[in-house]
């Protein structure tokens, strides 16, 4: 049996409680993060390979225990390219570095403003990612990167596009292999059931528009991805505080009480099947009701998204297609809801293709087993924790949420004295 870590807060199938959230930062800032690592599990787990996540840990301390336990290191990244990332990926260049084992990279992109061209694909940091790459190709046949923005990026730096990169997308579009229906929808009304998602960045025009859907439309979900939105919904305290966007429960986003968090992918997606559209600039928010099939319109907000839903085929418009009167039916007649399942075997086959290169084992999903995979088996009869709710929603058990709050911060603090005092321990030796 082959045994392969894999960077991920955690497994897709360990039981984490809000409580181990509140400890730890089990989603890498952003709950996204959870639906690319759970499509890895589930194309790569067979009857004779696993995965094991790394729980984000970088300690260089471990490459001896990596390299006689594992056999490969799986490295997913989103736009890891970019500056407050950089400190991590010089970390992981050192110990890709010292690593015995085969590494392999399956996903990663460049953040940049939406317009950006080849030629102005320039940064402070171009080293540190050629240092990242040639790290990474002493130990593995070809990279995977999320599009061809990231794909000219990296032929900028002197790597052969299709012989030390290609572009394969997010590996979250091959949740279910090359199965891909998206059911129909013409119009939305009142009973309709609409996801939300947003970004903090989003431009004004944008975040009135969701505010006015949710004004509009009874039954919509808003649907947040970020750490600091969970500790806003699971504690009512307003952690943040940004201008048009939902920063309080008692905004109109959270004050229907159908917004939800989700802290595992399974229940996300599984949520999703009984949903009728999403929309937003969230591209794992809109990505979870593509493979659950359900239609979605995403709406890019810089280079990162725009090569996403290109090389997907993911219905979208831009920003600036939104007016002050504009309605989710008339967006509905400007895209095409299907178009992502047109793109999605010749992708997922490139796909498997990029695994074959790297003689990484895999499991191939097709309309005939993609609901009963080898991972599906193994997990079975594994419970999760089911999505959370904001504070004020009425099924909310106040006592329970503050004994977990007051229990989570004290192990957080316990972590954090227990790493400072580690750390001081390496730099007295």
């Amino acid at each position: 049996m082959k045994k392969f870590l894999i960077r991920a807060g955690m497994n897709p199938h360990d039981f984490k409680t809000p409580q181990d959230l509140i400890e730890r930062d089990l989603i890498g800032t952003n709950s996204g993060n959870l639906l690319y690592a759970h499509s890895l599990y589930r194309n790569i787990t067979t009857n004779d390979s696993i995965l094991e996540a790394d729980k984000y840990v970088l300690d260089i301390n471990r490459v001896k225990y990596i390299n006689e336990n594992y056999d490969g290191y799986i490295i997913a990244l989103a736009d890891a390219f970019r500056n407050d990332f950089i400190w991590q990926l010089k970390k992981m260049t050192q110990i890709i570095e010292k690593l015995q084992i085969p590494v392999y990279l399956i996903g990663v992109g460049v953040r940049a403003p939406y317009g950006t061209s080849k030629n102005d694909l320039k940064f402070d940091f171009d080293e540190n990612v050629r240092d990242f790459i040639n790290a990474i190709l002493k130990k593995s046949t070809i990279v995977g990167v999320r599009g061809k923005l990231t794909a000219d990026y990296l032929s900028n730096l002197g790597f052969r596009e299709n012989i030390d990169h290609t572009v394969i997308g997010c590996p979250s579009m091959y949740t279910f292999g090359n199965h891909l229906k998206i059911q129909n929808l013409s119009k939305v009304d009142e009973e309709t059931k609409i996801t939300t998602n947003l970004s903090k960045k989003a431009p004004l025009n944008v975040l009135q528009f969701i505010r006015k859907t949710h004004k509009n439309y009874p039954n919509a979900a808003f649907i947040p991805q970020g750490y600091d939105e969970f500790k806003l919904m699971y504690t009512g305290v307003q952690v943040f505080n940004e201008k048009n966007y939902p920063s309080s429960i008692t905004d109109i986003e959270y004050e229907n009480g159908k917004s939800k968090f989700y802290i595992n992918a399974n229940t996300w997606i599984k949520d999703f099947r009984e949903n009728d559209f999403a929309i937003g600039t969230k591209l794992h928010g809109n990505i979870a009701a593509t493979i659950s099939g359900v239609p979605s319109i995403s709406i890019p907000l810089d280079a990162r998204m725009k090569e996403l839903v290109h090389y997907h085929g993911l219905s979208h418009i831009l920003p600036e297609d939104i007016q002050a009167n504009t309605n989710i039916n008339d967006l509905l007649k400007s895209v095409d809801i299907h178009s992502a399942e047109r793109k999605q075997s010749e992708n997922y086959n490139h796909f498997i293709e990029f695994l074959n290169e790297n003689d990484l084992p895999y499991f191939y999903q097709d309309e005939s087993n993609y609901d009963n995979t080898p991972y599906d088996q193994l997990i079975e009869k594994i419970k999760l924790y089911p999505p959370i709710s904001a504070f004020n929603s009425e099924e909310t058990n106040i006592k329970e949420r503050i004994n977990n709050i007051v229990i989570g911060n004290e192990k957080r603090i316990r972590n954090m004295n227990s790493l400072i005092k580690k750390q001081r321990t390496q730099l007295q030796k």
